[in-house]
């Protein structure tokens, strides 16, 4: 491929902290939240960060050196896990990473693919990148659990394939832009996803893309591209229920899963046979699921957990940065909150949506739910530095100003203002949903909005009101995202299911721009198509608005050793790409102190 190819020059290149940012990985931090924050770290590459949202901090040094293999990692978990079938639920994606295996990982510091894991090397024989070969390592042994399909088998081509089949076709799972690509159909149908993705051997994988897509080396090593073996798909993968892959999990990744209560404990023990020997390092990780956030952190403080779930503010983390013993890290949450709007009346009406957005008190949510510390949210989270808008222009286009709201409402024919219902997620462990929630109520009922919150069950939530667009406002957590067309989906007329949105919204200016930064290749023609599309949205008030994120401090004993931890730059001592294996399998202990 030409050196001025997107992924090519991304792949070489050495990015400063600064642009951290633009990369992303869900880390220790956000394996406490991982359905709901994740972390990050670093400035706003495009000079849109604020003083106080540098890159991650860390209250002590780092403490290096060579693992000691065994004993047993203890992990405290703030959020319930409502399943681990690494295709359809989001909420235990941190435990799947550990259980299964990929074609490869992804090192957010540089930008680039670690082959490392299933895939030992790629080939894109197409100049426009829509073809990708995949050439596998052989003999890579599946867990040996008694009841697991396939025990005593190698991985193959075939269980690859069935993985991407179900994942890219099940009805709950996220974006399947990437997968209908492939197809090459406008909706999901496994047959001819099945025929598109082909196995020449048992150590070969390929498939060409109908058209091309930007973000699609960086999705396949999303954690929802699991690779669960095909006897075990044919056994489980249409089930739903207890004793389906929601519950279980028998895989090739570097933890065997031992026991799995969602909203008490998950244990995982190290995979005998694991392909990058003596990888895992640690014998055993227990998350022990704590949702009531002080007696999460107490747990911690008493001595037991190795890493704390809690998701601590500011002064309780400065207490904790005393303790010599401990490694306090301040990292951006990446919690990406929105309102979405039905395009319904009220709401269909423009003026309406831009009311509420100037009903918005951002500043106030930056001190009252951020400690003061936070940056404004365009589109595009401002985290992907290369691709968000400065945040002197957000603020500009996102004022605070109820006088004007009220005068919209009025000139809209609603002198005396509006009802609307707006659901929220119950996610336990995850208060600051129900007070950012109750601030908003507060701040849009000065302007004559008066909101009724209607609080439903997360799985609920995701399954009966997301996705089937079933909600005048939904006030929802958006996941961290790695890649700026994700969150640009959101405002094209098929969504970011590839299939449809659930705000009955489309501008068909919008989706032209969308759809051309998605095939640009060339770096600098498409940032500026990301930035002018987003100036485009922030116009229409909707069919999402924006609030600002910031930071969450977590903490873990200093002999607890995370080589990927994001936006932390691993320093002399740490271990190098290769030597260390997939992310979920790096984790290791320096010996407890």
């Amino acid at each position: 491929m030409e050196d001025s190819n997107y992924w090519t020059r991304v792949n070489r290149q050495r990015i400063s902290r600064r642009a951290l940012l633009s990369a992303g990985a869900t880390t220790a931090l956000g394996a406490a939240a991982a359905a709901v924050v994740g972390c990050g770290g670093g400035g706003n590459g495009n000079g849109g960060g604020s003083s106080n949202n540098g890159p991650a901090e860390t209250s002590a040094p780092q403490v290096y050196g060579p693992p000691v293999p065994g004993g047993t990692i203890v992990q405290g978990r703030l959020l319930n896990v409502l399943g681990i079938d690494p295709h359809i639920d989001l909420t235990g994606l941190d435990i799947d990473m550990r259980l299964y295996s990929y074609l490869y990982s992804w090192k957010p510091f540089d930008e680039k693919a670690i082959f490392n894991n299933y895939a030992l090397s790629v080939e894109m024989p197409s100049p426009d990148q829509t073809e990708f070969i995949f050439n596998l390592r052989p003999g890579v042994k599946i867990q040996p659990q008694d009841d697991n399909p396939a025990k005593g088998e190698v991985l193959t081509s075939t269980d690859v394939k069935e993985s991407w089949v179900r994942r890219g076709t099940a009805i709950t799972a996220p974006d399947k832009r990437f997968p209908l690509r492939i197809s090459g159909t406008t909706s999901p149908d496994a047959d001819a996803l099945r025929a598109a993705l082909q196995t020449p051997d048992p150590n070969t994988f390929s498939f060409k893309m109908s058209s091309p897509f930007v973000p699609a080396f960086r999705e396949m090593s999303n954690a929802t591209w699991a690779i669960v073996p095909a006897k075990v798909i044919e056994k489980y993968g249409s089930s739903f229920t207890y004793g389906g892959l929601g519950q279980k999990a028998w895989g090739s990744g570097p933890y065997m899963l031992d026991e799995f209560r969602g909203t008490e404990r998950i244990i995982l023990k190290k995979h005998p046979e694991y392909f990058l020997s003596p990888r895992p390092w640690v014998d055993e990780i227990r998350y022990i699921i704590i949702t009531e956030p002080q007696s999460l952190l107490a747990a911690f403080d008493s001595g037991q957990h190795d890493i704390n779930g809690a998701l601590m503010n500011k002064a309780q983390a400065e207490e904790r940065m005393k303790k010599r013993d401990l490694i306090v890290v301040k990292a951006p949450t990446r919690f990406y909150p929105v309102i979405h709007f039905k395009i319904r009346p009220p709401f269909d009406d423009i003026r309406v949506r831009e009311a509420l957005d100037l009903a918005i008190d951002r500043d106030e949510i930056i001190d009252l739910i951020w400690d003061g510390e936070g940056n404004y949210n365009g589109p595009v989270q401002w985290l992907l530095a290369r691709f968000s808008l400065p945040q002197d222009e957000l603020r500009a286009a996102m004022p605070y100003d109820p006088q004007k709201a009220r005068q919209l409402l009025s000139a809209a024919g609603y002198d005396n203002g509006i009802e609307a219902k707006m659901k929220i997620p119950r996610v336990p462990g995850a208060p600051f949903i129900a007070d950012l929630s109750s601030l908003l109520k507060d701040q849009l009922g000065k302007v004559g909005i008066k909101l009724l919150l209607d609080e439903v069950e997360l799985g609920t939530f995701i399954a009966n009101v997301i996705l089937p667009g079933n909600f005048d406002l939904a006030f929802f957590p958006n996941l961290p995202y790695d890649e700026p067309d994700r969150p640009l989906s959101f405002y094209h007329t098929r969504g970011v299911t590839g299939v449809g949105n659930w705000n009955n919204y489309t501008n068909p200016d919008i989706d032209k721009l969308i759809d051309a930064q998605s095939v640009d290749f060339n770096e600098e023609s498409r940032i500026k198509t990301i930035l002018d599309v987003q100036r485009m949205i922030l116009k229409e008030h909707g069919p999402q608005i924006t609030m600002p994120g910031g930071n969450f401090y977590a903490a873990r004993h200093n002999y607890v050793h995370l080589p990927y931890e994001f936006g932390v730059d691993p320093g002399e001592g740490a271990l190098k790409d290769n030597e260390i294996g997939p992310e979920a399998s790096d984790i290791y202990t320096t010996g407890k102190t």
